[in-house]
């Protein structure tokens, strides 16, 4: 099984679930231990490590989870991974941090110019909806309509962006959808005009009601957020 091709070789079960953990941002962290060696981070149930071994022609020669998954060759945390690896490797991206552990993406990003940054920018919201309309609520110059109508989308984003096609928002997703939901509020906090505060926080505080019907509040996170507007 090649980096390249694991699609074909995965059970489709496990690659669909593998690919919307890779998507949901739940490989969090990628260290390269050797030449061809490589550790990632994926948050499930739990914290778990996959390590994934190639050879140079990108064979993986070895890949293991130390999740409790035993009902196949290979989990869905390693798909995540794999997924991960494959793009870096594809894009010929420096995302993946040195030995130590430590990311010098810091300094990479320093090293590039205000072209360059916004290329990256705009190629990573046109993947997140959510992310763009954050953005645009948090630095755009407009006017109280503008302002609010920002808001609408960004909630609108957000919504679509968690609930998928499943229509509700599991147990995992719904701490991201609550800090997500989060920068509705700060951006109610941060405007000057006071009616234009209490319009956004009645926005977020409509939503928040109505996700109760449509997200798992297992750890409250729902009722946090509706205390948000409220604060």
């Amino acid at each position: 099984m090649n980096i390249h091709d694991f699609k074909r070789y995965i059970d489709k079960t496990i690659l669909d679930k593998g690919y919307g953990y890779y998507i949901d941002g739940n490989v969090t962290k990628a260290s390269k231990q050797s030449e061809n060696t490589f550790l990632f981070h994926v948050e499930g149930s739990d914290d778990y490590e996959v390590l994934v071994e190639m050879a140079d022609d990108g064979e993986i020669l070895f890949s293991k989870c130390d999740c409790p998954y035993d009902f196949g060759p290979v989990c869905k945390h390693e798909v995540a991974a794999y997924f991960r690896l494959s793009k870096m490797l594809n894009e010929d991206v420096e995302d993946i941090k040195g030995n130590d552990g430590q990311s010098d993406l810091h300094m990479v990003l320093k090293g590039l110019s205000k072209e360059e940054l916004t290329d990256i920018i705009v190629d990573i919201t046109n993947q997140d909806p959510a992310l763009e309309n954050a953005l645009l609520v948090k630095f755009s110059k407009g006017d109280n309509q503008q302002d609010l109508d920002g808001c609408r989308r960004l909630i609108d984003s957000i919504i679509r962006k968690y609930t998928g096609r499943e229509g509700f928002i599991r147990y995992r997703l719904t701490r991201g959808f609550v800090t997500e939901m989060e920068e509705v509020a700060e951006k109610a906090r941060q405007v000057e005009d006071t009616l234009l505060a209490l319009e956004i926080a009645f926005l977020l505080f409509e939503e928040a009601i109505g996700a109760f019907q449509y997200a798992d509040d297992s750890d409250g996170d729902i009722g946090s957020l509706v205390d948000e507007p409220l604060n």
